[in-house]
């Protein structure tokens, strides 16, 4: 019998259990290989990461507590893969107080073993990290059925370019990414001499906090899905306004690019916009019970949060309006305590009087045009009294907005009218938010509000000089508020230096910010922007085709899109294994069903809340081939296939997804427009990717067609050399051209071009040794 194998991701240690004889968990990085045989998978407890930033100066502290589930004592050898340049500062491996020392294997050595794994896993996901650097250390006795926990701590520089910092920890593993049994913990310190603006994480949802040159970034989950490397940005900026650009640009395309604006952390009140805001809160029958208790003391929250320098109402409406005063009044100590005694006397009562309250809100606003004006607009209905025709309804809400008002609606429950809520919304500078009517309502309003609460900058306007910029998102810029940051993405020609101009209207009167920017010419590195781009302009055009009906031209762009980003839509084309070939792993296929959800548990259930309403419960998806059914082949690693070949299978026209897109009512319609907004809010790109017949490496697409995943620069004359995959010549590839990783990490079978007229084929069978030289010249760019 084989021996098993265990081993976890470098610089983060996601380690995650892997046993060679079909074991259902997962491989990563790192290894912890026991001596003993047969041995079941040890499990990770607890994986707990303590980052502390100064200048450039990385220090990382891992701590990871393993179980072993068995009833006997074992042994094993600890690896693990450091980042290039980086010095072990300590290590520790508690063992009944006893503490074992450590050392770095020599290099090629950890290479040898490293390459052994990953042709026993046969899982081209593992390639990423093949040439690092390893520390190894012995790890006996591991008690049975008993925790051990490994402490390590080591030191290196984050990349810095164009004023940006970048610290990466690599935590994504294959196809079968580990879980955490218990919590996931990760706190980052960012320290420097100059003040920290934009800290923001592309991969994951983290809280953020910035007190002039120091920043904190944290999160902590339990059963927490270590799939995705954690990747956290931030600049250093001494002016009012920080802003920073990154750029995406390959060989033939338009570049992309996402701008990052967030203002000075310690704004006096003198210099925050006074705001006006009318609270326009629906207390129809339908909202009795608990919805109208969380609605009321979310509603008490916001009043209770208004600055000196804020106007406002409140105007609950259910058959007819009331309201707190005519026209908004001052927001004093005696007007506040006024105004929260009236909202706790609000009753649930009557029918649902959208137009009659929206009149109230305009007619009541007073105060200077210059302070921005917001309604919060909470509604578990649909026009029931007055005017109830929505194209009727929505044009006398835009009639009499005259002074720009942003509306930001909460859609509580599922009998909502979610056309009328999204564009109330969208055509007044807002965003539509759907709830549950439970405490859930609360707590999203109070944490809207605090967002919103201290206005710097309101009519934002921005303006690029020196290149040429479009499709960008979104297409109204919001204001920008203390301690919050605008994420901008959107697309560029005629790359090179740039003026960027961001004006807005401030407590001081109109202020303009210019800064200098390089759109680069080339640059594969931040390749989260596209995928981020793409699914904000895909959330735009479904908006479009739930608000307009299809039409070619839509519905084409969509599936372009999705098809090559992987991204979950009614139109998406994907690949399905055929009924004689290998099934794959159901933890796989729900890869396809539920993209863009990091925190469940792989191999556990998906739940309903999480998955997309673009993609169809299992026991439906066979009949359904529009979206990724439980024959769905999936990517090993990076969308690519490690057994068998597939077949394309288009959407079929009677989609029930796409019958969500007409549905403006119930609980699909709510499911629909949530997903399309969080498509267009979306500000995290998660690697993981439905598996569709287009996938994108090395800057360019690589389309399924027989088997292979082939680049769209390989042509059928070419001269080919075909390498089988994890043999002695794989191993060279990799060494010889490091570059070829994310291309060869979408699967066994692929066809790369590596040169003019020279298309390198990966396959399961092929050469398994070749010259060095012969292979250097086919390779040679």
């Amino acid at each position: 019998m084989k021996p098993a194998y265990w081993f976890c991701r470098a610089l983060g240690p996601a380690v995650l259990s892997f046993a060679l004889l079909g074991a259902d968990a997962a491989h990563a990085i790192g290894i912890l290989v026991p001596t003993q045989p047969g041995i079941p998978a040890l499990r990770l407890l607890n994986h707990r990461v303590e980052v502390v930033v100064t200048e450039r100066g990385a220090r990382t502290k891992v701590t990871q507590e393993f179980l072993n589930p068995t009833g006997q004592q074992l042994e094993a050898t600890y690896l693990f893969p450091l980042p290039k340049g980086a010095t072990v500062d300590e290590y520790a491996l508690w063992m009944n107080g006893k503490r074992e020392i450590g050392k770095v294997m020599e290099r090629g050595r950890a290479r040898s073993i490293y390459e052994s794994i990953v042709r026993r896993a046969r899982d081209p996901g593992l390639i990423e990290y093949v040439d690092g650097e390893m520390f190894q250390a012995r790890v006996f006795p591991i008690p049975a059925r008993g925790r051990q926990r490994v402490e390590l701590i080591y030191s290196h520089l984050v990349d810095y370019e164009a004023g940006v910092h970048r610290y990466l920890y690599p935590m994504k593993t294959d196809a079968m990414a580990a879980t955490t049994l218990e919590d996931f913990t990760l706190t980052v310190d960012v320290k420097n001499k100059l003040p920290i603006r934009n800290l923001y994480s592309p991969t994951h949802r983290v809280g953020t906090r910035t007190r002039g040159t120091q920043a904190w970034a944290s999160m902590e989950k339990n059963g927490f899905s270590l799939a995705d490397d954690f990747i956290l940005y931030w600049s250093v900026d001494d002016k009012d306004v920080g802003l920073t650009v990154l750029t995406y640009k390959d060989e033939a395309e338009p570049g992309y690019f996402m701008l990052l604006a967030s203002p000075r952390d310690d704004f006096r009140d003198r210099e925050i916009i006074g705001k006006r805001v009318s609270f326009v809160i629906d207390i129809s029958g339908s909202m009795a019970g608990q919805k109208i208790q969380a609605a009321k003391q979310a509603l008490d929250y916001c009043v209770s949060k208004l600055g000196e320098d804020d106007l406002f109402n409140v105007i609950p409406f259910g058959s007819y309006v009331e309201k707190f005063s005519d026209k908004m009044v001052a927001a004093s100590r005696d007007n506040v305590q006024k105004a929260r005694a009236f909202v706790q006397q609000i009753e649930a009562v009557g029918g649902t009087n959208i137009d009659e309250a929206f009149q109230a809100a305009f007619d009541g606003v007073s105060g200077s045009s210059q302070a921005p004006h917001i309604v919060v607009f909470m509604t578990d209905g649909r026009p029931t009294v007055g005017e109830t025709d929505v194209t009727k309804l929505l044009a006398s809400v835009q009639g009499r907005n005259r002074d720009s008002a942003r509306i930001f609606v909460f859609g509580v429950g599922e009998d909502l009218n979610t056309v009328l809520l999204d564009k109330l919304a969208d055509n007044n500078g807002g965003r539509a938010s759907y709830l549950k009517g439970d405490a859930s309502l609360q707590q999203e309003v109070t944490a809207f509000y605090d967002r919103i609460s201290y206005p710097v900058l309101s009519g934002l306007k921005l303006e690029v000089n020196g290149v040429s910029i479009f499709g960008t998102h979104p297409r109204t810029l919001p204001g920008l508020f203390r301690g919050s940051q605008l994420v901008l993405l959107g697309r560029y020609r005629n790359a090179g230096r740039a003026s960027v101009t961001l004006t807005g209207q401030s407590g001081r009167g109109q202020r303009s910010f210019s800064y200098s920017a390089d759109f680069a010419a080339s640059g594969t590195e931040h390749k989260f922007i596209p995928r981020l781009w793409a699914q904000r302009q895909v959330g735009m055009l479904l908006g479009e085709i739930r608000d307009k009906g299809e039409t070619p031209g839509l519905v084409d762009e969509v599936t372009q899109l999705a098809t090559a980003f992987g991204i979950i839509t009614p139109y998406t084309s994907y690949l399905v294994v055929e009924p004689t070939m290998q099934q794959p792993r159901p933890e796989l296929v729900r890869r396809g069903l539920d993209d863009m959800i990091p925190s469940r548990p792989r191999g556990g259930p998906v739940r309903e809340e999480e998955r997309s309403v673009f993609a169809p419960a299992p026991a439906e998806a066979e009949a359904d081939m529009a979206f990724a059914p439980p024959s769905a082949a999936a990517p090993s690693a990076s969308g690519g296939f490690a057994k068998g070949e597939g077949r394309v299978a288009r959407p079929k026209k009677d989609s029930k997804a796409r019958d969500s897109l007409r549905t403006a009512t119930g609980e699909t319609a709510v499911a629909a427009a949530r997903e399309i907004g969080r498509l267009q809010d979306a500000t995290v790109a998660t690697a993981r990717q439905a598996p569709t017949a287009v996938v994108r490496a090395l800057g360019r697409k690589f389309k399924f067609d027989s088997g292979y995943y082939v680049d769209e620069k390989s042509r059928a004359d070419d001269k080919t050399l075909t390498i089988k995959a994890y043999s002695d010549a794989y191993f060279m590839v990799l060494r010889l051209r490091p570059g070829l990783k994310d291309a060869l990490k979408l699967g066994e079978k692929i066809k790369v071009n590596v040169g003019k007229g020279r298309t390198l084929i990966i396959a399961s069978e092929g050469k398994e040794k070749i010259a060095e030289g012969e292979l250097k010249s086919f390779l040679a760019k």
